[in-house]
């Protein structure tokens, strides 16, 4: 019989390439890259899966990829970090999405995802997988498959009574409309400004920000990152701001479904939400001191190690 998962995650797997450059290209200009190379990452789907196996909970993954080494590479790498597999469906309508990831110096980063294999899913699938690990506890999904895919797993999941997470990224082309069936909207500080209109998520207080975008979706909680200025979330009943947690930053990639995962994974664990922010902030911190996607996701034992843990995760 096959085991329940802790949490179910429906997205695209994909990978791609990496390029370093000394400075974000701006619209229009031309920059020098160098160390091209192929990435140790398969998309937010996979990678939050591996993160949070990594960290001790039991994840599912739901998408579909093509039957191509890509596709192969994604598969391998999670199912090497215990994650159940058994959702991924593979075709070959499609080939495996890829990506760009352009990397500069100080860290920062752009990602173009690439065209989606996930583009030949569909609903009935995405239900008929669900349907499969009734009994679990969670469900993340996100906007780089299309949306009506996420949305209609979303609600699935749950009259399933499943705890949802949205990660609303990218922004979609079309008003979504109310979201009542999704708990928790995850989102990065350019990606609330762009919901806001705001040239700069700096023009509004984050809170105001977090508070607009709750409202407007009518969803049950909104928590917003803020790269190396922490995070802020608000909920029907409680608002708070979590302080940066400074590090020496080599790689952001990544970084934002590290935190997702481990902000999950914390409630999994029976955490509060405030609670969950502030361990997915330093978590999160802690990923960018590595470089890459992946390899930058460390084993719980590993990095209760290196914070020198001295009592159990909070």
């Amino acid at each position: 019989m096959m085991s329940v998962p802790d949490v179910v995650v429906l997205n695209n797997l994909g990978g791609g390439q990496s390029v370093q450059v000394d400075k974000l290209p701006l619209p229009g200009e031309t920059v020098k890259g160098y160390q091209w190379q192929y990435n140790i990452d398969a998309g937010k789907g996979p990678n939050s899966c591996i993160a949070m196996a990594r960290l001790g909970v039991r994840p599912a993954f739901l998408g579909k990829a093509g039957q191509d080494a890509a596709g192969d590479r994604g598969e391998s790498w999670m199912k090497e970090s215990g994650v159940d597999v058994s959702g991924l469906l593979r075709t070959t309508e499609v080939s495996t999405g890829q990506g760009v990831r352009v990397v500069e110096k100080s860290g920062r980063n752009l990602i173009v995802c690439g065209e989606s294999s996930s583009r030949a899913l569909t609903v009935d699938e995405v239900c008929a997988q669900l349907r499969r690990f009734a009994g679990a506890r969670f469900f993340v999904t996100g906007f780089e498959i299309r949306e009506e895919l996420a949305l209609a797993g979303a609600k699935l999941a749950h009259e399933l009574g499943m705890t949802t997470l949205l990660n609303f990224s990218p922004i979609p082309a079309k008003e979504t409309g109310p979201l009542p069936f999704i708990d928790y909207i995850l989102l990065n500080e350019t990606e609330g400004a762009a919901l806001m209109g705001l040239a700069d998520w700096r023009d509004l207080p984050p809170l105001k920000i977090a508070r607009s975008i709750r409202e407007r979706f009518d969803c049950g909680c909104v928590l917003l990152t803020l790269g190396a200025d922490g995070s802020v979330g608000v909920s029907a009943q409680d608002s708070w701001v979590v302080p940066p947690v400074r590090v020496h930053t080599v790689d952001t990639s990544g970084a934002g479904d590290g935190f997702l995962s481990a902000f999950c994974v914390n409630l999994i664990w029976g955490k509060t939400p405030r609670e969950a922010c502030h361990w997915a902030g330093e978590y999160a911190a802690h990923t960018t001191a590595a470089a890459g996607t992946i390899p930058s996701y460390p084993l719980l034992e590993t990095y209760l190690q290196t914070r020198k843990a001295t009592r159990p995760p909070v």
